[in-house]
């Protein structure tokens, strides 16, 4: 691998963890749980009355709908939060990487993918990173529970 190709990476990575923090920190975990379970809840109801075909069930199904509506806007602002954090500094950087970058057109290749350039490059990293950081967060909080 290249050591472009691993700068990229470590900066991906970093940046995808940072973020991950930010979002964990900043957002109401707890309260963005418990919205989505009140929102699916609503919605699987909601999805029966209709196979169901009851008029007046789906009458106080759309009254509560309005409710509904109001905690997926809360949840929506509340998944905004973070960005007001991490999306100047991931556009700085972004900017800096081009510049830096901008003459590298190949910087690894992957089987089955092919060759990537660094964005793509540092795009694949960043889920990656995201998704592990993700998975090992979950673990460690269950384990702090337990």
């Amino acid at each position: 691998m290249s050591p472009i190709a691993v700068e990229i990476a470590v900066i991906a990575m970093v940046i995808s963890v940072a973020s991950a923090i930010v979002n964990k920190k900043v957002t109401n975990q707890k309260r963005m749980k418990e919205i989505k379970e009140k929102v699916s809840n609503f919605q699987k109801r909601y999805n029966e009355a209709k196979k169901s075909g009851d008029k007046e069930l789906i009458g106080k199904m759309e009254h509560e709908q309005k409710e509904v509506m109001a905690l997926s806007m809360e949840m929506m602002s509340g998944s905004f939060k973070p960005m007001l954090f991490t999306f100047l500094p991931i556009i700085i950087i972004f900017f800096l990487l081009q510049q830096k970058y901008v003459g590298e057109s190949t910087v690894i290749t992957l089987p089955v993918i092919g060759t990537l350039g660094w964005f793509w490059w540092y795009f694949i990293v960043a889920i990656v990173a995201g998704l592990g950081f993700e998975a090992i967060y979950k673990v460690v909080t269950k384990e702090k529970k337990k």
